[in-house]
């Protein structure tokens, strides 16, 4: 599959990552404004190079990353879905634009996913194993997610992977009004059998560059024979058995699950190798439509609509 990317600037990440050459997947194109840097990566991979969508000829690409935020975006994807294309998005992406991102793939034949990326890393997919083992003995009765502004969107994702829906999750209502917003801000939300406590770091750096970044993501999940933990968006991850899990002889203060350090390259590969599976995730969904729970439509609508009442109350 011919693959567009737009944008040079977050969208370096799929660049970097199809220059490996993955199985099916082909850089065909960049699309950008016009960037000297741009330009560079055009001409060095030896790939086409525009400044819109109408230059780019009818089946000269069969997947677009849109890693451009905001309205500009949001037209690239629109542009794109109106000509066949598959879209793959970044996220955040509100309610409204969900649908219509939707409704236009249906009308015209191609996919609309959203790319939230973090729960695809090592250390997620690890502590969703860990969930279904422990799943195995006993439900799960209660959720513990920190995240902040930024990472809110890919927050409320990780917990929906880990329960496969968010549509039957509610926000609940806060009980006292705060004046002001808080550095940390808590909410409730409400599942039919459990409960999930959110802590929102409600601050940013000046230039918001992520230097006063104290949560990324982290998330528990409670059961009644104990404690699995995903301590960072990298890991690691512990399981705490409770002390009435196992005979005292055999009980241990903490199990690890997933505890290899992760320095700055092995992230970044990591983060790559969760763009291909984004993108091999697209391709899985051209033959079979009912695949990947976490891109069709009740689940990109519930996950969007969670996110903006959720930043809404801590922005209120």
């Amino acid at each position: 599959m011919k693959v567009l990317v737009c944008g040079t600037n977050y969208g370096a990440t799929y660049i970097r990552a199809l220059a490996r050459q993955p199985q099916n997947l082909n850089l065909a194109a960049i699309l950008s404004t016009g960037s000297q840097r741009s330009l560079e990566y055009a001409a060095q991979l030896q790939v086409a190079h525009f400044t819109q969508i109408e230059q780019i000829p009818h089946g000269a690409v069969d997947i677009a990353c849109i890693a451009v935020a905001g309205e500009a975006g949001q037209q690239l994807a629109m542009q794109c879905l109106n000509r066949g294309i598959h879209v793959l998005c970044e996220h955040p992406v509100g309610e409204e634009f969900v649908r219509y991102g939707l409704d236009l793939s249906a009308q015209n034949g191609c996919l609309f996913h959203v790319n939230a990326h973090f729960a695809d890393l090592g250390a997620p997919q690890s502590f969703y194993q860990a969930i279904s083992v422990a799943s195995q003995q006993a439900p799960c009765m209660h959720f513990d997610l920190n995240v902040n502004l930024r990472t809110l969107y890919s927050g409320l994702d990780l917990l929906g992977r880990a329960l496969g829906t968010l549509s039957n999750i509610e926000l609940v209502p806060r009980t006292q009004q705060v004046k002001g917003r808080g550095l940390f801000e808590t909410l409730q939300l409400m599942g039919p059998e459990f409960s999930v406590s959110l802590l929102c770091q409600n601050f940013a750096s000046e230039q918001d560059d992520g230097s006063a970044t104290l949560l990324n993501h982290r998330v528990s999940a409670t059961f009644p024979h104990g404690n699995l933990l995903l301590c960072e968006t990298a890991g690691p991850v512990y399981w705490f058995p409770s002390p009435v899990s196992m005979p005292a002889e055999k009980w241990q203060s903490y199990l690890p699950v997933q505890v290899e350090p992760t320095d700055q390259y092995k992230l970044m590969d990591q983060r790559d190798s969760a763009n291909i599976s984004a993108l091999n995730k697209l391709l899985a969904r051209i033959t079979e439509p009912n695949a990947i729970i976490e891109q069709q439509p009740e689940y990109l609508i519930g996950l969007a609509r969670l996110w903006e009442h959720t930043l809404a109350a801590l922005q209120g």
